[in-house]
C-alpha cells in the first residue's frame, strides 16, 4: 500500500482542523485527504457513506469510523505506538466508545474550541459587506 484516502467532513471545524493536523504529520504512506462530498471522493469512492470518517487503501480496502481513526494514528510516524496501544484486546472497546463520543458531539466541540470549517467560514464570508470607495 502506498496511498490511503481519508475522506472527512468539510462541513465540521473539528474535522477540517484534524485534516489539517494530518497534513503536517510525517506519515508512512502518501495520505491524499479529500472532503467526503467533493467530486472526487464521490467519483473515486461512491458508496462510502458521507460524513463519515472514512479511510481507503490503493488496494480497496476501507475502514470505517473508529477503525478509520486507529488506521490514521497507525500510519502516522509519531502515532503508530498509540494506534498499536488503542487496537489491543484491552483498550480497543474504550477507544471506540471515545471515538462514538467525539464523533456523535463533533458540531458542540467544534463550538466549544470555535472551530470553523471551510463551508462556514465560506459562508461567513459571503455575508460580510464590503464599502465600495469613492474616490472625490
Amino acid at each position: 500500500m502506498q496511498t490511503f484516502y481519508v475522506m472527512y467532513d468539510p462541513h465540521c471545524g473539528l474535522c477540517t482542523e484534524v485534516r489539517d493536523w494530518m497534513g503536517r504529520q510525517p506519515a508512512y504512506v502518501n495520505l491524499q485527504l479529500l472532503a467526503s462530498d467533493s467530486d472526487e471522493a464521490r467519483r473515486r469512492f461512491p458508496d462510502l457513506p458521507p460524513g463519515e470518517l472514512s479511510v481507503v487503501s490503493d488496494s480497496g480496502q476501507v475502514w470505517l469510523g473508529d477503525r478509520a481513526f486507529i488506521l490514521c494514528l497507525w500510519v502516522l510516524r509519531a502515532y503508530r505506538g498509540w494506534a498499536r496501544k488503542l487496537s489491543s484486546p484491552m483498550l480497543l472497546p474504550m477507544a471506540r466508545q471515545a471515538f462514538e463520543m467525539v464523533s456523535r458531539n463533533r458540531r458542540n466541540v467544534s463550538d466549544l474550541l470555535k472551530l470553523r470549517s471551510e463551508a462556514e467560514m465560506k459562508q461567513r464570508l459571503s455575508e460580510v459587506e464590503i464599502p465600495t470607495c469613492r474616490m472625490k
